[in-house]
């Protein structure tokens, strides 16, 4: 039987790739034993940061299967597909369910040649994916890539199909939240999906969070979330996304390179993830040092804000 209530950190990971761009399934298992130890409390893979859209079929199921295996039951899996076809999405969406995955994010990725996409269309593409499947449903609200921006009026739509649950909200915009949560109330619960509103996002009452920085940075997004989740504490809160998260965020914004930066922060945490796969690439040498150092900060601060959540009952 299914459980709702996805809850804390679920860490969208990103897929270890050898020199020859082939998946690695030995540096998978590295990264899960690595994220459930940092405190994650479900993980997701092929998501975008996982490069998902990159990979093929073939390969998208080899990485979930490495995930549930190095998993082993501890956390829920909840793999992401995002497809530009509904056909794909279909079978995404019934090999999820053959895996036992708790729920699944889906994504559509709509282009069209001479104007945007019907609404209509994309409420056939999640009918027909529901159809297919009994998991519970993630949205995923990124404009960006899918071409489709799920307004409130939208998703209010939306979730008339029954195991439409979630929604992963990374606009960047937190009055998304508010807006979701006052119109569809206990009819969907909204998914904080970005690094950089996420404070605001965790105090408007978003019970979880998924953004690709947590590969690096999973112990820093768990002490967020329990200092304004469960102690209230927005003193302590600003503290760790200040010191903490953000700085992580300054360098994808300054080097527009996401999926390096992510992949190189982890390998400067000692896990090998190696590098995006093309036309991705790596980061500069000055962002490897730059990482390196931010790094051993980062996890210095983690130690003092534990003695600090220990002292403050958390």
């Amino acid at each position: 039987m299914v459980e709702w209530g996805l809850e804390g950190v679920i860490v969208p990971l990103v897929t270890p790739l050898g020199i020859d761009e082939e998946f690695d399934p030995q540096g998978m298992g590295r990264l899960v034993a690595y994220v459930l130890a940092e405190g994650a409390d479900a993980v997701m893979p092929t998501a975008l940061t996982g490069e998902g859209p990159l990979l093929d079929l073939a390969e998208t199921t080899q990485v979930w299967d490495t995930v549930f295996e190095a998993v082993s039951g501890a956390v829920p899996v909840i793999p992401a597909g995002i497809s530009t076809t509904t056909r794909r999405a279909v079978m995404l969406a019934q090999a999820a369910e053959e895996r036992d995955a708790r729920a699944l994010m889906i994504a559509p990725i709509l282009p069209e040649l001479y104007a945007g996409r019907s609404h209509d269309d994309v409420y056939a593409f999640y009918a027909d994916v529901a159809a297919a499947s009994s998991l519970p449903i993630i949205l995923f609200n990124y404009p960006s890539l899918t071409g489709v921006d799920f307004t409130p009026a939208l998703v209010e739509r939306l979730v008339e199909i029954d195991s439409v649950r979630y929604i992963k909200e990374s606009s960047g915009d937190v009055r998304r939240v508010h807006d979701l949560q006052r119109r569809l109330g206990d009819r969907l619960d909204v998914i904080c999906g970005a690094p950089d509103v996420a404070l605001e996002a965790l105090a408007l009452g978003c019970r979880a969070w998924i953004t690709g920085i947590m590969n690096a940075v999973p112990r820093s997004a768990w002490q967020l979330m329990r200092a304004v989740t469960e102690l209230g504490d927005l003193v302590l809160a600003r503290q760790i996304y200040y010191q903490q998260v953000l700085p992580v965020v300054d360098v994808l914004r300054r080097n527009n390179n996401p999926t390096g930066t992510i992949k190189a922060a982890v390998c400067a945490r000692g896990v090998e993830v190696g590098v995006p796969r093309k036309p991705g690439s790596p980061v500069s040498q000055s962002d490897l040092d730059c990482l390196d150092q931010l790094m051993a900060d980062i996890m210095r601060a983690e130690a003092s804000t534990a003695a600090a959540l220990q002292q403050a009952g958390g």
